[in-house]
């Protein structure tokens, strides 16, 4: 996973570029970082989940959830894995095997 990759359909700017700047949770399957536009300087919330399937039909999703400024400041100040109950409520980008969209919420939980 490359920390500057480029996410076009992210809207925070007109060049969206993410730097990670902390990792909260990382698992076989999941990994939950705390991220930052190079160019304009908003916070994202990102989650991987990886599906892995005996059958061959492995899933990957992605979630880039924005963050207000004290949303991240929480973040970068926990000392353990801080409560991302507000990401249930979250219109988010979601990338999956179908394309990227919209959706209301991102998973609060990685699965692993």
């Amino acid at each position: 996973m490359r920390d500057d990759k480029r996410l076009d359909y992210l809207d925070c700017c007109e060049d969206p570029s993410l730097i990670n700047v902390k990792k909260i949770y990382e698992s076989t399957h999941d990994v939950e970082i705390l991220r930052r536009c190079q160019n304009c300087g908003k916070y994202w919330f990102f989650r991987f989940h990886e599906y892995v399937s005996f059958h061959g039909d492995d899933d990957i999703t992605i979630w880039h959830s924005p963050l207000t400024d004290e949303e991240a400041k929480t973040i970068l100040n926990s000392k353990e894995r801080p409560d991302l109950s507000f990401l249930r409520n979250r219109v988010s980008f979601m990338e999956d095997n179908e394309g990227v969209r919209k959706v209301k919420r991102q998973p609060d939980y990685p699965w692993s």
